[in-house]
């Protein structure tokens, strides 16, 4: 139950009581002032609830020092100068309920305050409730305890607060990192695909293919070449060298760079593809450097032409044509 309701719940207990009480008391003796100051206080009691419910909160202290006097003044004074009851607990109780530590105590002291002033001069201004050592600890040992409880209640409760605000300060923290994670994958996803299609535009324009002449194709290739680069030189020049139907290719590997073997190895799988379509196959611009690398590794250019410059290749062709 929250606050609100345990308040409305006592207010209406209270309301419940009092008039239980006032009809009990009627139905004894009608003359009887108790029943006055008891409808006064369902009065009181009902007018309470519904400021209470309308958000007047100083209604909880209104109705502590209310009770504290009702029952001060309405308690027999049988109860007051020779024996004791468990009605002087009420107020402090209330206050227990509907407000702090200090309220508790205050009822305590007011209610004793009251029946020791009704109890006069003539009694030494002694009650039930101090001329006996025993019920006096007792009553202060009962309301030491209920302030004791409220204390634990009240650190309690704002430690539950204190919890509950650091949970939906994390929950938060938690929202915006979630967003910000989720703005940084799509962002990562974003600049992934512009990388692949940077890939994409740079492998087809790594290694182009261009035509010298009618059935000629001439392939640069430029920079180093490993095995993913030549896959993919292989694969696009095949699909070019097919949808021309070039009859001689031109690889010009002037350009190239860091060729070794594994290089070598690479570019005459290149030459024995085209060379498995049908195309003739002319390699230009082989270095001294590049040229060592191939015999050191015995890599051959079987059934393909070695010359110096795509040009004598062009020519080449066309006096053979």
């Amino acid at each position: 139950m929250s606050r609100r309701q345990v308040v409305t719940a006592l207010l209406i207990a209270q309301l419940v009581g009092a008039a239980f009480v006032t009809a009990g008391q009627a139905l004894k003796d009608a003359r009887d002032p108790v029943i006055l100051a008891g409808i006064v206080a369902i009065l009181l009691t009902g007018v309470l609830l519904a400021a209470y419910l309308r958000g007047w909160e100083a209604a909880r202290a209104v109705n502590i020092v209310i009770v504290t006097a009702t029952v001060g003044i309405a308690t027999p004074d049988l109860f007051v100068r020779e024996l004791s009851a468990l009605i002087v607990l009420v107020p402090p109780a209330i206050a227990q309920v509907l407000a702090g530590p200090r309220w508790i105590a205050g009822s305590a002291l007011g209610i004793l305050a009251i029946m020791t002033l009704r109890a006069g001069p003539q009694a030494g201004f002694l009650t039930s409730y101090t001329n006996d050592v025993r019920t006096l600890a007792s009553f202060i040992v009962i309301v030491l305890g209920m302030v004791l409880s409220r204390v634990v209640a009240d650190t309690a409760l704002r430690s539950a607060t204190a919890n509950g605000q650091r949970a939906e300060e994390a929950l938060a923290r938690a929202d915006v990192q979630a967003v910000e994670l989720q703005e940084r994958a799509r962002t990562l996803r974003e600049q992934n695909q512009r990388q692949q299609e940077l890939l994409n535009l740079v492998a087809e324009l790594e290694t182009p293919a261009v035509t010298l002449a009618e059935g000629v194709l001439l392939a640069p290739i430029v920079g180093p070449i490993d095995d993913r680069r030549a896959g993919a030189f292989a694969a696009r020049l095949l699909q070019h060298a097919s949808e021309q139907r070039a009859r001689l290719v031109v690889l010009d590997v002037a350009g190239a760079a860091n060729v070794n073997g594994n290089a070598a190895l690479a570019l005459a799988r290149v030459v024995q593809a085209l060379r498995l379509i049908g195309c003739q196959v002319a390699i230009s611009g082989i270095s001294a450097d590049v040229a060592r690398t191939l015999a050191s590794n015995g890599v051959s250019f079987s059934g393909a032409i070695t010359v110096r410059t795509p040009r004598e290749a062009l020519e080449l062709y066309r006096a053979g044509a």
